[in-house]
Parts: C-alpha cells; structure tokens; sequence
C-alpha cells in the first residue's frame, strides 16, 4: 500500500523531521501497518549495516600483503637493457626522417592557404554581428522603458 508517506518516514527515521511532522507522522503509524513494517524494515537494515566492518577483511588485507612482498622481491631497481634502447633511437630517428620528407617543398604559409582561415572569418563575423543585434535590442528597450516612465510621470506626476 502507497499512503504517501515513505520520505516522511525516512526523514522521520533518520531525526530529521521537524516536531510537526514528527507529531503527524507518529500519528500516522499508530493506524498504517505498512509503515509500520517499512520502519520495522528500516531499523533491521541499519542494524544490519552498523554491524558489518567498514574495512577488509584480515585474510584479505594479509593475502594483499603477501602479494606485495613477492612482488618486490623480484622487482629490480634499475635494468638496462640496451636492445631496447637501440630500437627506440632507430624509432625516433625514423620518425625525425619523415617528418623532414614530408615538410619538404610544401611553402611556410600552407595553414593560411587552407581556407581554414576564410571559415574562421565567416565565425568571427557571425559573432560580431550576433553582439551588435544584442546591443541594439538592449537599447531599444532602455529607450522604451524611458518613455514609459516619462508617460507615467506626465499621468501620475510620480517621479
């Protein structure tokens, strides 16, 4: 049954009910078995809750621990491995040869060729021209407002 009452009984159960729906809802509960039973449900929850441990297990928190220590047992501080290394300096040297190849012959001023530039002209002017329509409305509703104020002031003689 839905009798309206389940955030009243919440708010009542958790104390954070002010006296007047404290008195109304203890008033209510004395007839409405099912809040009855749904505040029954609430205090067996916390309960429930209060008596579980917030934390880990022991078992788990040593099993972690174990894991842990084998884990930096067999890590090494430092390793140099010079494969490695020779195939990141031939990577990087690759990468620096293509990124010459691929810049030569194309002019310095290719982002201005693009039309990107003409496109962020049109986004500029747009705005500009959204600003000046918002400017101009804003003053015709100041000189609106004036000559409202002027005509009640000829009408009622109010300043």
């Amino acid at each position: 049954m839905n009798c309206g009452y389940g955030e009243k009984l919440i708010l009542y159960f958790y104390g954070e009910a002010g006296d007047e729906l404290k008195a109304g809802v203890s008033k209510h509960l004395a007839g409405c078995a099912a809040c009855r039973a749904d505040l029954a449900a609430l205090e067996a929850a916390e309960k429930a809750l209060a008596s579980r441990a917030a934390g880990p297990s022991a078992a788990a928190i040593e099993a972690v621990m174990i894991a842990a220590r084998a884990s930096v047992s067999r890590s090494r501080r430092f390793f140099f491995n010079w494969g490695e290394a020779l195939l990141s300096g031939a990577m990087v040297s690759l990468l620096a040869v293509g990124f010459f190849i691929a810049s030569r012959g194309k002019p310095a001023d290719l982002a201005w060729n693009s039309g990107l530039d003409s496109g962020l002209d049109s986004v500029e002017y747009s705005m500009y021209q959204a600003q000046s329509d918002l400017a101009s409305v804003s003053s015709d509703w100041e000189y609106g407002y004036s000559a409202l104020e002027d005509e009640e002031f000829q009408l009622y003689g109010k300043a």
